[in-house]
Order: C-alpha cells, then structure tokens, then sequence
C-alpha cells in the first residue's frame, strides 16, 4: 500500500490543491482536496492493462470553469430542491437558485468548489484521505454551522466513502459522490454497451425540471434493471420519461429493503470489467451523462460524448420534505448526518 500527495496548481482564489494518490494491490485513485473529487480510478481488464475508469479533466482550471461535478462531492444537498424553498417546521429558508428556479447540489458556491482539509489515514490493511469541511450558518441558504467528514477508505478491491456531519441547530443534509463511471477504460467507448443491475422495484418520474412528480413501478419499462439489461436499450427507448431528461436516465430509484445485495452494479463484457456499489441510503439517482457532449475536451484531448459516463448518485430521496415530507430527515446537535457508499470492483476474466 502507498500514499502520496503532491500540490496539483492554485485554485483562481490561489489556493493550493493537492492531489493525493492511494494505492494498493487492486487499484489506485488519485483525489483532490479541492471539492473532494475522485479524480482518477486505475484498474486492469481482463488482460491486465491498466487503465482509468472515471471521467476527468486535465487542470484546476477546467474542473473550476467547466466540469459537470466530475467526481465531487456536492452539497448541503444533492439533486435539487424546487423554489429553492427548505421548509423546516414553520421556518422557511430561501436559498441560492441555480438550475431555473431550483436549487441544485447545494448552490452556487456547494460543496464541489471548495478547498477541503485533508489528513492521510492509515490502518493494517487500509489507506485512505480524511477530508473535512465547515459551513457556517445560511451559506447559500440552509441553516446551521455545519461541520462535514468525509473519508475515502481504499481496502482490497474496495473503495469506501464514509460521510459524517453535524449541526448547531435543525437542518437538512444529504450528500454524495458525483463520479462519472465509464468501464470500457481511458474513455474508449460510451457507456451504451455496458450492463446495469439494480435492486429497484420502483423508480421516481420527473418533469421537465428534473423535479420529482411520482413513484412508478418498474415493471414493462425502460427502468426495469432487477436484471442486468443493456444501457443502450433504455438510452434508444422513446420513452417519454427517457425524452424529458434529454434522451437517458436522470432519475432517483428508490432501492429495495436487501441492503445486503448491492444497490447497483454495472458491467462491460468487452472490458470484463464490473463494479457494484453498496449504500445505507434509500435511493440512487442513476444520471448518463445526457449533456455531456456540452463539456468539451477530457483529460486525454478528447471530446467528451453524451452517454460517456454514468453516475450512481447514492442519497435521500429527491426533494423529499416537499416530495415526501413523511419520510424527510432533520439533523439535530444530537442527531448527526452518517451515511456509507462502498465502490467494489472485479474483473470477469471470462
């Protein structure tokens, strides 16, 4: 196992970003401090090449100008919350609109356009990065001097995320990883050829807002993955909740109560590449990158494409003290923010 960091450029405020490297046996990612962002994912196909298999861009400059939260953390809150509207008990908190008349992923200075505190950590059989972060009361609107731990935990052939937050007073947080997952490696190809499962009976359809509208069953639709089902099928269906979101998947799946199987998984045959994900949230907003041909060059000079990456976006439910106020959370000083995403990856040698 190994763990290096090295200054990574100066952020237009002239912070110093660090790029901080873990690797052991199975893989290697390299992380920013600045917005948390996985930056790179390292991992063999089935004959032993090497390769990254998460979209990323070649500066600070251009994840500061240009990126589409490529790996990062956001929040206060992930996805969006309509009129920019946090209603808490009879308090009414307004915040920064920026997606229409929307909040999305936290505002306009969220979490992924900020320089993090960073501390390595090492165990017997782990490496990892220690990031933490305070918000102080109405950034960008929500309430609460906020106060966010995320660590990122490389063991074996797992990638861990572990969140913890607290506040001073009541407020919501719901946060995640933005990461753009591509397996066919160094971005050879778009995801349309690859192969998602998930443990989903039910998804959320959305407007035109990507606002949350109604929970629908999976069954004899273009959102049935209990199976393992070709991208492409979905991403070609007419599907008119595959239109609203610009020809593919922008929608929340609500998981099934087995948290002992993976939430999600997906899988490139030609690679023989896979990965699952595990999570203690109720959903995961799978998101295919449907505008990602706005982006422009990736690290490697070439143009990125629409479908090139896709994201598993594991959090609460979408706007839910307004979708579904009877399930919505409201942390405390005695009742913290914790939540558990673990990234596992394999090869299919097959």
């Amino acid at each position: 196992m190994e763990l290096t960091v090295r200054n990574w450029g100066k952020t237009k405020f002239d912070e110093t970003v660090k790029l901080y490297t873990l690797k052991n046996d199975f893989l290697e990612v390299e992380i920013l401090n600045y917005g948390g962002i996985i930056r790179k994912i390292s991992f063999p196909d089935k004959n032993g090449k090497i390769e990254n298999i998460v979209l990323n861009l070649s500066n600070i400059s251009d994840y500061e100008e240009r990126s589409p939260y490529f790996g990062a953390i956001v929040g206060r809150n992930a996805g969006r919350i309509s009129n920019a509207e946090l209603k808490i008990k009879d308090t009414i908190y307004k915040l920064n609109a920026n997606s229409g008349k929307n909040n999305i992923h936290g505002g306009i200075n969220n979490f992924s356009h900020k320089i993090w505190n960073s501390r390595e950590i090492k165990g017997d059989d782990f490496i990892g990065l220690e990031l933490t972060l305070k918000s102080p009361h109405l950034e960008e609107g929500f309430p609460g001097n906020i106060s966010v731990t995320v660590k990122y935990i490389l063991k074996n052939d797992e990638l861990s995320l572990e969140y913890y937050g607290t506040t001073d007073r009541e407020t919501y947080i719901n946060l995640t990883n933005h990461s753009y997952f591509n397996l066919s490696g160094d971005f050879k190809r778009t995801i349309s050829d690859e192969y998602l499962k998930l443990n989903s009976s039910t998804f959320i359809a959305v407007d035109e807002a990507t606002l949350p509208v109604k929970i629908s069953e999976v069954n004899d639709t273009s959102f049935d993955f209990r199976e393992f089902s070709l991208l492409k099928t979905s991403l070609d269906s007419d599907d008119s909740q595959i239109r609203i979101v610009n020809n593919g998947l922008d929608h929340p799946f609500i998981l099934d109560e087995n948290k002992d199987v993976p939430a999600a998984q997906l899988k490139d045959d030609i690679s023989g590449r896979m990965m699952k994900v595990f999570t203690d949230q109720p959903a995961v907003v799978i998101y295919t990158g449907n505008y990602l041909h706005e982006i422009g060059k990736l690290s490697d000079s070439s143009d990125c494409k629409k479908h090139m990456g896709i994201c598993f976006e594991t959090q609460d439910y979408p706007n839910v003290l307004r979708f579904l106020p009877e399930k919505g959370k409201i942390y405390t000083p005695l009742n913290p923010y914790i939540q558990k995403t673990i990234f596992k990856f394999l090869i299919n040698k097959n």
